[in-house]
């Protein structure tokens, strides 16, 4: 039996997620350490030693001085009974709250952990704004703190090696991480893992391995992309997907798209942000789906007043076409769907007063959300959302056309147009729908394990669309007659996607590397495109 097996039957799957714990692949390991050599430098560290998955590939050599830090004492007790050495070379200690140390050469499978989950993590934050003057977003995670301060402690003579969770390349929290790998042009390449699976069995977001010289500086920074864990031993040797300028690296932006190989540009002459129309906020989210999701049958045993529960769509599954018409929702009402939502946001009534204090026996009031809302039960203010956009997605996203009254919880996030934006809403529902605008739109996603691909509201809010003056030249006739069509068919009428296509330019006419070309033909800041 291995280590890591027997490990893993020795320890409760609690304690593995409260430690992030997430073990190394031999094979990237043994990449890891070796390109991280290729410093000429014998010192290597290990933030985050768990099993000792990179002392594995360096133990017999004498010459090289291996040092290591660990949180978590059960592991380190593990290690030294199993492998049966003395471990006096892992310090025992939170690496995320010890400071005042340089190393030559580190590398790291960093715990993961989201912030929700993040512990100590005021504490983490507080010590990072004192000692590298950096204000964390509330959204970081542990392995993107722990590959701040690791990029901080590199002492300028070696390399460093990270695995770790890529989502951050996309994520506004993000910003922070990417600034820093690219501040002095240190940042060699990222490697995107795209066989996670192989990596790691239970991941359920993107992997990568980043690859930072503090020795050296780049012009470039390359993007790879694996799909196979045997393509690891040579992939330096092989072209990048992308090869970007580092002084085009904006830290503001997303960067997975430099993994992807683009067939177009955009034609930025015609687009604008998303939010020139209005904008995308995630849906309701109550805390305890379990005592504010209703359906009638249930409504009518508690006795609660109409005024008392609102429609609402409570699981994506409950939308199966892309326009939701009021007469579709009533007909789930009648079928008993749990389509309603427990909303008193006044005096309640004796039947909910009830209902109120019977869900405060079973502890729903001191939830995560409820126990910081007053009072616990009162729900979030929202109207109805003309448009809904599926959060997440596997093989294309999910547009919905909403002309119910029901509201929507987080499983879609809800589009509430401007003045402006009002008259456009037909318009956004087909080029959301449009193969140009999903290709568009697919730019903006954030990539997780197992090809699933998730939206957030601001990632929409800053996708680009068409200007006012492109979707004047659909004819509101034309409009209709596609409307019908989806209505009747489901499908997008042809002379739909024909329209919005000359948004997306071909890079067949264009002589450089088609990202390069996208970043340059979109000009990104802080705030979306321009």
């Amino acid at each position: 039996m291995s280590e890591t097996l027997e490990y893993l039957q020795s320890v409760s799957d609690k304690h593995r997620r409260d430690h992030g714990q997430f073990f190394t692949n031999p094979n990237v390991a043994s990449f890891m350490v070796e390109w991280v050599f290729g410093s000429g430098k014998p010192y290597l560290y290990d933030p985050a030693f768990g099993l000792g998955a990179f002392r594995v590939p360096v133990y017999r050599n004498s010459e090289i001085i291996f040092t290591a830090s660990e949180i978590d004492s059960t592991i380190i007790s593990f290690y030294s009974k199993t492998i049966g050495i003395n471990v006096s070379f892992i310090t025992h200690e939170d690496y995320l709250l010890s400071w005042g140390k340089k190393h030559t050469n580190i590398v790291c499978n960093p715990p993961y952990m989201r912030f929700q989950k993040f512990l100590n993590r005021d504490r983490v934050f507080e010590s990072f704004k004192k000692n590298i003057g950096c204000n964390l977003s509330g959204y970081t995670n542990t392995a993107s703190a722990f590959l701040l301060k690791s990029i901080s402690e590199m002492d300028g003579f070696g390399r460093l090696a990270y695995i770790m969770p890529l989502e951050f390349l996309n994520a506004g929290y993000g910003a922070a991480v990417k600034e820093n790998l690219i501040k002095n042009a240190h940042l060699v390449a990222i490697i995107s893992i795209d066989c996670e699976k192989d990596v790691f069995p239970d991941a359920t977001t993107s992997i990568g391995i980043i690859l930072f010289d503090a020795a050296t500086c780049y012009s470039d920074v390359k993007f790879y992309s694996l799909q196979s864990i045997s393509e690891l031993d040579h992939v330096l040797e092989q072209p990048p997907i992308s090869s970007v300028a580092v002084s085009n690296l904006n830290p503001d932006v997303k960067w997975l798209p430099y993994f992807h190989r683009s067939s177009f540009i955009i034609n930025c002459d015609k687009t604008v942000p998303l939010d020139y129309y209005g904008r995308f906020s995630r849906g309701i989210a109550t805390g305890a789906n379990e005592f504010f999701v209703l359906h009638k049958s249930k409504v009518k045993e508690k006795g609660f007043l109409s005024s008392e529960y609102i429609p609402c769509i409570t699981r994506s599954s409950q939308i199966r076409k892309s326009i939701f018409e009021e007469k579709d929702f009533l007909r789930m009402k009648e079928e008993d769907c749990s389509v309603l939502l427990f909303s008193t946001n006044g005096s309640p009534s004796l039947q909910a007063m009830k209902y109120i204090l019977g869900g405060e026996k079973m502890g729903f009031h001191e939830r995560f959300l409820t126990k910081n809302r007053k009072p616990w039960y009162k729900t979030e203010i929202r109207k109805p959302a003309p448009l809904l956009l599926g959060v997440f997605s596997r093989g294309g996203y999910k547009i919905i056309l909403n002309r119910s009254s029901a509201l929507n919880l987080t499983c879609y996030h809800g589009f509430q147009p401007n003045l402006f934006g009002s008259q456009y809403i037909n318009h956004l529902f087909l080029y959301l729908l449009s193969e140009a605008g999903r290709s568009i739109l697919s730019l903006s996603m954030r990539k997780y394990g197992d090809s699933l691909d998730k939206f957030e509201p601001n990632d929409l809010n800053s996708a680009l669309v068409p200007k006012p003056d492109y979707f004047d030249c659909l004819a509101m006739k034309k409009v209709d007659l596609a409307i019908n069509h989806i209505e009747k068919t489901g499908l997008v009428p042809n002379f739909v996607d024909d329209f919005f296509a000359e948004l997306k330019i071909p890079t067949m006419r264009c002589t450089q590397h088609p990202t390069a070309l996208r970043t340059d033909s979109i000009r990104l800041t802080a705030h979306g495109y321009e």
